[in-house]
């Protein structure tokens, strides 16, 4: 191998290129890869994983806390139940020290049914007692540093103390999401007592999980289910759901179905990831023969001695495919190397940080292993059959360089460009229109405006933040309520004249009315400690008239204060819904707080922290309206940002591509330039003629790329009814841009070339 190393070394441009390129390329490979097997790999290790099942309907996942033993009572096939409900962004006393938290409710079976972790206490006592808790690993050092959790308190109610019976490890790789403390179902009576009705209140906020007996068919029974539960569930009487659905555990992750307590999944960002880590990889490849193949004509004298020294065409490419194994080895290592140093920032981009020493395996390394020598074999196969065909004659006449006509890299280079600039196009597409939809008017305000849900001890602590808030510069006033649209408030659901009805209710004193900037279609000027304000969308589903005056509530009539315009609870995408606005003259209790503000939003956002953290001492969990609003396209937003990033990196191994062959090719044309410059030519006039040829594959690959473009953003588009028109715009300033980034990387080869001496150049040659 020495003259390949001593070759790598006289081309230190070539494989510089070369070796950053492709571990680059194998970088984002291997990321790509270690997410797609975590992703894919979600609640694979529990032990009973192919008997566990998740009740739902024909829309959500979700259910009732009392149904589970109904259903465990009426079906022998179930061998236990487990419910789970999730409370996030809650708090804790331990030691005076309050603490921000994640809550989740369950029952004593948790640890049987499912395989997570306990690093202390007994599966099957650890949540005997009732107000007995147990805590992940994270929660653990947070709170008692390198003390004993066992048996310490933890105030999480005035009247709610629990006491640490286990500590687990943290949750991931779940559909179950990541809790700090896992407590009894019995005590959410204390957060919020509709969950544990007898009458199945609240129904959907609670998942119930049921672990089926080996051999049985649960699932033949959900027409039997539906049947039972039409009996006894007012959602079902009332014909809201007519199904019932068991979806297994290793299913739940990637369904199309809805939960409010579950995470779920996003498979198109998987599959957009995978297909951009094949492109990539083809990228890495392509980029590696491109280069490869413009050094050949370097090469040729070596290949010719080889030829007369005896060594057969078998065996040239047996050399020539060790060699780029070997150089593909050493970038795959470069790449695991990055890989794990940028693991770390993953979290921003993907939601979750990748644990790539957790992902070593005999099995692992073995794939990789044949990844390498894959690599190997398809990198080095095309230079291999072009080196080896090297006829010693040619080379000694220096014809092989001539016939050497950069056909190959002609055409990679006009196929890297097109993919760049279909990513680099599709990305700026996707990320208008996610902008578009974000900026959408939904017929409230939400600018300017901080949204929380605030943990005060009392009500001295509250009235005490309304003061200090009111007091500041940049606020302008301070609403109280129960939910905001974003979060869609709460739901209440109604027979009326023969159909049920589900409004959306929204509860507030009159500064978050006026915050929120609901559109009065009227005003009836009521003088009521309570007022009822009806959206457009209620007197239709109800077929009042806009001058109604009441209207049939909770089974009682009802003032109606005014007409509003319909507005759109979570985002645009979501049909209008039947929305009552019940404005309070007091709300004590409130769920939400929103604070207008004016001025620089990060000053007024740090002192409205500031104020709350100070009172508190928790963590302050508020959010800018619009930013929640933002954060409900994350898909989307994440899509965009992968394509966006990976479409850069498609430029630039496209640029380093073009830097080879443009090198190559100028190389081979000295003989050419140097005629033309005696006979009269100018720099300028060369300079052009040479830039100009390799400009020529990006204007290819822009008219190749513009249909591609075309067809699949178009039907994307389709896909949402408030939508972006597809402007030319976009696919000119992608190609101006890429034609910009094309001409810096061939100026400087060409500008040499265009003014270098006529008789030094004859000389060379």
């Amino acid at each position: 191998m020495k003259t390949f190393f001593k070759f790598l070394n006289k081309n230190r441009l070539y494989t510089a290129i070369n070796i950053f390129g492709l571990s680059v390329s194998l970088m984002f490979v291997i990321l790509i890869a270690a997410y797609a097997i975590e992703e894919y790999s979600t609640d694979r290790f529990h032990k009973n994983a192919d008997r566990i099942y998740i009740l739902g309907n024909e829309e959500h996942i979700g259910s009732a806390y009392r149904l589970a033993a109904r259903l465990q009572e009426r079906y022998p096939e179930i061998e236990k139940t487990c419910t789970v409900t999730y409370f996030p962004e809650q708090n804790a006393t331990i030691n005076n020290t309050r603490l921000n938290m994640e809550l989740l409710f369950t029952d004593t079976t948790f640890f049987e049914v499912f395989s997570f972790s306990l690093t202390e206490g007994n599966p099957k006592q650890v949540l005997a007692a009732e107000n007995s808790a147990v805590i992940s690993e994270s929660f653990a050092r947070k709170a008692f540093g390198g003390r004993n959790p066992i048996g310490q308190s933890i105030v999480l109610k005035p009247e709610l103390t629990v006491t640490v019976s286990g500590i687990m490890k943290d949750i991931k790789n779940s559909s179950i999401p990541y809790s700090d403390i896992i407590i009894r179902t019995e005590n959410v009576k204390y957060f919020n007592s509709s969950i544990i009705s007898e009458t199945f209140d609240n129904y959907g906020s609670t998942c119930i999980f049921f672990l089926v007996k080996e051999g049985s068919n649960l699932r033949a029974k959900t027409t039997d289910m539906a049947a039972y539960l039409k009996e006894i569930v007012w959602v079902y009487k009332d014909e809201l759901f007519n199904t019932v659905t068991l979806t297994p555990l290793k299913e739940i992750y990637f369904s199309d179905y809805q939960t409010y307590t579950l995470i779920k999944g996003e498979p198109k960002l998987v599959l957009v990831l995978m297909i951009v880590g094949i492109v990539i990889l083809i990228f890495a490849i392509i980029n590696y023969i491109n280069l490869t193949v413009a050094q050949t004509g370097f090469r040729a004298k070596e290949m010719a001695i080889r030829r007369l020294l005896g060594s057969g065409r078998k065996n040239l490419i047996f050399k020539l495919i060790t060699e780029s194994t070997l150089l593909c080895f050493i970038c795959f290592a470069l790449g695991a190397v990055f890989a794990v140093f940028l693991s770390p920032y993953t979290k921003g981009i993907l939601g979750k940080e990748i644990d790539l020493m957790a992902l070593i395996s005999p099995i692992s390394v073995l794939l990789s292993l044949l990844l390498i020598v894959s690599l190997g074999i398809i990198s080095g196969l095309l230079p291999a059959f072009i080196l080896s065909r090297v006829k010693p004659i040619d080379t000694v006449k220096g014809g092989f360089k001539r016939k050497n006509k950069m056909v190959f890299s002609k055409f990679f280079i006009t196929f890297q460009n097109t993919i760049a600039i279909v990513l680099i196009t599709i990305a700026i597409i996707m990320y208008t229109q996610v902008n578009y939809l974000v900026s959408a008017p939904l017929g409230y305000n939400k600018e300017n405006i901080i949204s929380l849900e605030p943990h005060f001890q009392n009500k001295e602590e509250l009235n005490e933040f309304i003061s200090q808030t009111e007091q500041l510069a940049c606020v302008n006033q301070i609403g109280l309520g129960n939910g905001t649209p974003f979060d869609m408030g709460n739901n209440w659901t109604q027979e009326y004249e023969g159909k049920s009805i589900s409004f959306r209710i929204l509860d507030g004193d009159s500064t978050y009315f006026r915050i929120l900037g609901f559109q009065k279609i009227i005003e009836n000027n009521l003088a009521d400690s309570i007022s009822y304000y009806l959206s457009e969308r209620v007197l239709k589903e109800m077929n009042l008239p806009e001058t109604t005056v009441t209207f049939k509530f909770g089974g009682e009539p009802q003032p109606v204060a005014g007409v509003i315009k319909d507005i759109r609870m979570f985002n645009i995408t979501r049909p209008y819904d039947p929305t009552v606005i019940v404005v309070h003259r007091n709300i004590t209790n409130p769920w939400t707080i929103v604070v207008e503000f004016n001025g620089d939003k990060d000053m007024a956002f740090s002192q409205v922290k500031d104020t709350y953290e100070g009172i508190t001492k928790l963590d302050f969990t508020g959010q800018f309206m619009d930013k929640m609003i933002e954060s409900s396209f994350k898909a989307q937003l994440k899509i965009a940002q992968i394509v966006s990033i990976f479409g850069i990196i498609a430029i630039l191994i496209s640029s380093l591509g073009l830097l080879a062959m443009s090198t190559f090719f100028i190389q081979q044309r000295y003989k050419e330039i140097a005629i033309k410059k005696v006979l009269g030519a100018y720099n300028h006039e060369i300079l052009i003629n040479l830039v100009k040829t390799f400009l020529s594959y990006v204007v290819i690959a822009f008219v190749i790329a513009v249909p591609v473009i075309w067809y699949f953003m178009k039907d994307w588009l389709a896909t949402y009814t408030y939508k972006i028109k597809l402007s030319p715009f976009f696919f000119i300033i992608v190609g101006v841009f890429c034609l910009l980034v094309s001409f810096i990387t061939v100026l400087w080869q060409s500008w040499k070339a265009a003014n270098m001496n006529p008789a030094d150049t004859i000389k060379i040659e």
